[in-house]
């Protein structure tokens, strides 16, 4: 008991300790910039002093407001009349991120379009950042003024801007980047609904407790936007080690391509054939992170299923600005099986075991599925930003020639929101509902990793399903007011704040997709909160949760990608 009291004794004098020499830098700081800033202000308005004088003496017929901004000196102009820069002859433009290196001297002005730009060296002139951000290291010195667009200026200690620094244009309303040409050279379709990739870099890499080590190649679909070519293949093939099975896809699409002044759209059809080892549980959890978790602490997050068949779909597509969106229709012929453990081996976990894969019933299924997809999220110097919806309806039916007869919905809205320069606040709604029979592959499953993170994995299960995740992230440095706050370690965390809560009901088959959420209360709701570390875009996370309808522990949140 004395160790641990002593133990705690010194962490909070060391902590005070820490805090007080913050204080005391934070007052120093303060103290030290409000001279330097008192001195450089007189000595700027000496200099304005003596200009006019001169200017009026050489010039009576010039007005003491200075209009003509040719004769105004570089260092006291306006940063509102920046946007001229390009025009001037000592002025370089770039187009890509650039660096001036901590020996490096320019002696002119500094254009970047679209890209961050840092100045660790010295820049004799103006710089204008558009689209990107302006960081200055600790010995960095620019002698102008400073402006960015769509974007932040970044100071370390040390940093000196002489002229004026200016965070214009409508980052403060919305934190988007500026509009950017799209490349009609792209073959990429970047929506959050296609993100679980065939490939990576062509080898496909998997590891999970049904098929072992899975090793394999793969070609990613290619979205032709200009045209230049009509048909695409796509495929992959692949080895289980321990399932000793041959898994692969091959896939054929003609596209025609549909230009506009707006942007640019798509019309497809296509087929696949496959043999599949697949899971329901792609918007849980991504292909790559369930690998590292099998692999190093013995847990998969998936439940498997052999899926056989082909499809044949005809799609539209379009990408216009921040504005992305797909409409497709598909026919499906496929044939399900039951897949079982193989493997029992990780790095790490101790004595844990993986969970048995859930069997299912070997039959045929015939359906046409339809789907529509809308996405504005794009990436900002704040953070995501933007809306993404996506919703399908597959019809099965025993007329088609399947044994299967049911119909199944499934809507997930995001919205992506910074607050400011410190804080985001993003949220997902995800339903789902059906008529008919849903055989086991279908089912709606909540419980732990990626949906309610404080309860037991896949522990509430049903045919209709309401779930809202919500969290919100704000940087460290929003409390850098208080003296005793130690700025100089939390400015480089952000903190998450997570609240989960949603619901699964079983009703009877026969009712139709809009019933069975009648009286939905509260008490039907399983619900956690939790606290965490993360990074900006919160995509690696760190954690607790609990519960809060009954007493029980608190549950550990670990994640390397984005829950949703």
């Amino acid at each position: 008991m004395k160790l641990k009291f002593l133990t705690g004794l010194a962490f909070l004098v060391s902590f005070l300790a820490a805090a007080q020499m913050e204080a005391q830098r934070k007052r120093d700081d303060v103290n030290g910039s409000q001279v330097e800033n008192i001195g450089d202000r007189i000595g700027s308005e000496i200099e304005r002093l003596v200009d006019r004088m001169t200017r009026r003496w050489s010039n009576p017929a010039l007005d003491s407001d200075f209009t003509d901004q040719d004769t105004v000196p570089k260092r006291v102009r306006r940063a509102v009349d920046m946007e001229d820069l390009e025009s001037e002859s000592n002025t370089v433009t770039y187009s890509r991120e650039t660096t001036i290196a901590d020996s490096e001297v320019v002696n002119g002005n500094i254009v970047v379009k679209g890209a961050d730009l840092t100045v660790a060296g010295k820049v004799d002139g103006d710089v204008l950042v558009v689209g990107g951000n302006l960081r200055i290291k600790n010995k960095g010195l620019i002698t102008g003024n400073a402006r960015v667009i769509n974007g932040d200026i970044i100071k370390e200690e040390g940093a000196v801007i002489e002229g004026f620094e200016d965070r214009g244009g409508p980052s403060t309303a919305g934190y988007r980047e500026p509009r950017r040409r799209f490349s009609q050279r792209s073959t990429s379709f970047d929506v959050p609904w296609l993100t679980e990739p065939s490939s990576y870099e062509n080898v496909v890499f998997r590891y999970n407790r049904v098929e072992g080590l899975f090793l394999g190649l793969g070609t990613e679909k290619k979205y032709y936007w200009d045209g230049f070519r009509h048909w695409n293949a796509y495929g992959s093939v692949g080895y289980g080690f321990k399932a000793h099975k041959w898994r692969g896809n091959l896939g054929m699409t003609r596209q025609f391509s549909l230009r506009n002044t707006d942007g640019y759209e798509l019309l497809e059809i296509g087929a696949e054939g496959y043999s599949l080892t697949d899971s329901k549980d792609q918007w849980i959890i991504q292909s790559m992170e369930n690998t590292l978790a099998a692999l190093l602490i013995h847990e998969d997050y998936r439940d498997y299923f052999q899926r056989e068949g082909f499809t044949a779909h005809a799609a539209y597509y379009t990408i216009q600005d921040y504005f992305k969106a797909e409409a497709k229709v598909a026919y499906l012929v496929d044939r399900y099986d039951s897949l079982s453990n193989r493997v029992d081996w990780a790095l790490f976990g101790g004595d844990k075991t993986f969970r048995r894969n859930p069997a299912i019933q070997p039959k045929r299924m015939r359906s046409v599925m339809a789907s529509i997809g809308l996405n504005t999220v794009t990436k900002t110097a704040f953070g995501q930003e933007g809306w993404s919806v996506y919703g399908t309806a597959e019809f099965a039916k025993k007329s088609y020639g399947g044994d299967y007869d049911f119909d199944q919905y499934v809507l997930d809205l995001r919205r992506f929101q910074p607050l400011g320069r410190y804080e985001n606040i993003n949220i997902r709604l995800r339903g789902g509902t059906a008529s008919g029979l849903l055989p086991q592959q279908k089912a709606y499953e909540l419980g732990g990793f990626g949906t309610l993170s404080a309860f037991p994995f896949k522990s509430e299960a049903g045919n209709r399903m309401l779930l809202v995740n919500t969290e919100f992230i704000v940087n460290g440095s929003f409390l850098d007011d208080l003296d005793f706050w130690p700025t100089w370690l939390f400015r480089h965390f952000n903190f998450l704040l997570l609240s989960d809560a949603g619901f699964t009901r079983s009703v009877e088959s026969k009712l139709g997709p809009t019933e069975g959420f009648n009286g939905v209360t509260w008490g039907e709701f399983r619900h956690n909160f939790g606290v965490g570390l993360t990074n900006r875009s919160g995509s690696f996370r760190i954690g607790v949760a609990w519960r809060t309808d009954v007493p029980a522990p608190v549950q550990f949140v670990f994640r390397i990608n984005r829950p949703f």
